[in-house]
């Protein structure tokens, strides 16, 4: 018997139950996760599950436009404070399975960060569908996960990330990157050829 968390406590009992603010394991997932992105800058980004909204911040330099969801009403107050001096970052209550509003999208960039393993087998499947529907023609779509098993989680991060990428992979997505570390795994994947980008000569 799997007991997911109560995310809404959670965030109305402590402002960054995980730390995201504040712990080295965050800050350079983090980091890492930003350098994983192929792409300079992007027209629209979604953060599905925003939580206190640091990755939406740090992506707020990087996309035109930022929509951050999440399922804890609490948790998207925190990250529009936490975005507050960011104009192009909305904060939506959301969720997954259910999309955003058609009129948010499409999205050239997605990133799936640390709860599809909180998710059921059915919502999985509805809620990568979810994504694959908002998807632009050229999106790029980023998975990251803790790679153990959280006690209150379906699957380990491991599972869930090479379910993406199989998923992906039959909806004709193509795998560009993987960091493979000892704490978490990233996972790139797009829909097709990037923009050719000038390297360094």
């Amino acid at each position: 018997m799997v007991n997911v968390p109560d995310f809404e406590a959670l965030y109305q009992t402590d402002a960054d139950p995980w730390q995201v603010q504040s712990s080295f394991y965050e800050a350079r997932k983090l980091d890492l996760v930003l350098a994983c992105l192929s792409r300079p800058t992007y027209a629209a980004a979604w953060d599905p599950s925003c939580g206190v909204g640091e990755l939406a911040a740090r992506l707020a330099s990087r996309a035109e436009s930022v929509l951050a969801s999440d399922a804890s009403a609490q948790a998207v107050q925190l990250t529009r404070r936490r975005c507050r001096s960011a104009a192009n970052v909305t904060a939506l209550h959301l969720a997954l399975p259910d999309p955003p509003p058609a009129d948010a999208g499409p999205f050239d960039l997605i990133v799936l960060s640390e709860f599809v393993y909180y998710l059921t087998d059915a919502q999985r499947a509805m809620a990568l569908s979810a994504v694959r529907d908002m998807a632009a023609e050229r999106a790029e779509v980023v998975a990251v996960h803790w790679r153990h098993h959280p006690s209150d989680a379906y699957l380990s991060g491991e599972q869930v990330q090479d379910e993406i990428v199989t998923q992906f992979k039959q909806w004709g997505g193509q795998h560009v990157i993987q960091h493979d570390d000892r704490e978490f795994i990233i996972d790139v994947l797009d829909w097709g050829d990037p923009p050719s980008l000038t390297g360094p000569r």
